[in-house]
């Protein structure tokens, strides 16, 4: 049996302030003010058991970092483009964080050839992602907490190589409209990449002889629904592994031990909540199960089951000085759902907000001045947008 992986996932992002400076000089030092760094909870992990990694990333500049949360593999940011489309195409936006995970056996015995290199990847959220903006202060650490998948590498002769391993993680961030939101709101979107310094962990052969297997269909017509996003998660809902169902509408999970798990279908391309989810428990005397999820049309009632984008909002006054204080009313509705938000700006007048794609109104209102209303149009796709915001008020 070949220890392959059979889901390949992959993203970018991270965003840092500057009062109007030369773009491009401005980006090349920003590139300099982020450190990476890496940790493993458990450093011995039987497969096929995950990783899971905490990112220690530290702003070494002077000036305060934006950080998209959370990275994600490389290869989903590629899946979340329509192949259609080009990424800069008029109304929509790409972008973000992605986390790439190198993993290469410490030794490998002289006769041994490997045929199959090791594999790692990220997790994709089990349920609807939540992506959103972290401020990070000059000298001060952002963590962030991830769960990787890792298999070993494979020798010729179809014999997979257990034992110690390097792994080293390489963080980049970029975004389609990162000039435009530096042009419009001084704020400098971070984009490049910094790789940590390798650890060791070990990888073990599993313990379990247990399998979950099931497919997923199309409830009306019973027709194998492929390309969907299987997780399977602990008793304790924790992600363990992912697969994407194929042309048949399968999906299997091998080598595992007894217990209780959970089985959690959606589909990764979708911008609403189409979750569905059983769960299965395995003993000795019945070591395997088989699930079927049956896919309805995915119906919306509250904001929380449409994905949310981050968006920057910064806030000046006809002088041309942060509104510091001043607090943020968002109203957005489609005619069905309804979602209202409520946000303070800080001191740069600069607030971090999480908003459905679509027309939202804000009242800005600030000490001293009367409620003012504006429009913002958040555009579609990935990344983020931003909006600057200036009062028709003076204070001086």
């Amino acid at each position: 049996m070949r220890f392959r992986t059979k889901l390949a996932l992959q993203v970018l992002i991270a965003g840092l302030y500057c009062p109007w400076p030369v773009a491009g000089a401005a980006r090349a030092e920003a590139q300099q003010r982020l450190s990476l760094s890496v940790s493993v909870d458990q450093p011995s992990i039987p497969f096929p058991f995950p990783a899971r990694l905490t990112l220690h990333l530290r702003n070494t500049g002077p000036s305060p970092l934006w950080l998209y949360r959370h990275a994600r593999d490389p290869s989903a940011l590629q899946r979340s483009v329509p192949a259609e489309e080009s990424p800069n195409g008029p109304g929509r936006t790409f972008g973000g964080a992605t986390l790439a995970v190198r993993l290469e056996p410490a030794s490998v015995p002289k006769e041994a050839q490997i045929a199959i290199p090791a594999q790692a990847r990220v997790l994709e959220s089990v349920g609807l992602p939540h992506p959103r903006l972290v401020r990070v202060a000059p000298g001060t650490d952002y963590e962030e907490k991830l769960t990787v998948h890792l298999a070993p590498a494979v020798a010729q002769g179809d014999h997979p190589v257990w034992g110690r391993y390097r792994l080293a993680a390489t963080y980049e961030a970029q975004y389609s409209n990162a000039a435009d939101i530096h042009r419009n709101l001084g704020v400098l979107v971070w984009e490049g990449e910094v790789t940590s310094s390798p650890v060791e962990i070990e990888l073990r052969p599993p313990t379990g002889e247990g399998t979950i297997e099931g497919s997923v269909i199309v409830n009306a017509s019973g027709r194998p629904k492929y390309h969907e996003l299987v997780s399977l998660s602990d008793r304790s809902e924790r992600p363990l592994d992912q697969v994407l169902t194929g042309d048949d509408g399968r999906f299997s999970f091998t080598h595992l031990p007894s217990g209780l798990y959970w089985v959690t279908v959606r589909d990764p391309d979708s911008t609403v909540d189409t979750a569905v989810f059983r769960h299965a428990e395995l003993t000795s005397a019945a070591p395997s199960a088989s699930l079927q999820f049956a896919f309805l049309p995915p119906e919306t009632y509250e904001p929380k089951q449409e994905l949310h984008k981050p968006v920057l909002v910064r806030v000046t006054d006809r002088a041309g000085k942060p509104a510091r204080g001043a607090r943020l009313e968002i109203v957005w509705s489609s005619g069905t759902v309804a979602e209202t938000l409520k946000a303070q700006v800080d001191d740069d007048g600069v607030a971090a907000l999480e908003l459905i794609p679509g027309r939202a109104f804000v009242t800005i209102k600030e000490h001293g001045c009367p409620k003012e209303d504006r429009r913002l149009d958040v555009a579609e796709g990935e990344g983020i947008d931003g909006f600057p915001l200036t009062l028709d008020c003076s204070r001086e």
